[in-house]
């Protein structure tokens, strides 16, 4: 079982507190889920990288943080069936 801090850095993530998580539309019209941070420069991932993310999250006890991602993806579902 992965820590928090393993399974953020094998998903590109810094181990930094997130202050919102959100859908995000890239220019080629995909829609992915961004991290925003405090310092630096927002990241993103599709949205199955984030899903598999937030299973892993919720099995290693993380529940808050992947149930923000769950939502940004149901989010990022939603818009991309409009």
């Amino acid at each position: 079982m992965p820590t928090l801090s393993a399974l953020l850095f094998e998903n590109g993530l810094p181990n930094l507190p997130v202050v919102l998580i959100e859908p995000h539309r890239n220019p080629g019209g995909i829609w992915r889920i961004k991290f925003n941070y405090e310092t630096g420069e927002p990241l993103s991932m599709s949205a199955v990288q984030a899903s598999t993310m937030a299973s892993v999250l919720h099995e290693i006890g993380e529940a808050e943080l992947a149930d923000e991602i769950d939502g940004a993806i149901k989010t990022a579902v939603r818009y991309a069936s409009m």
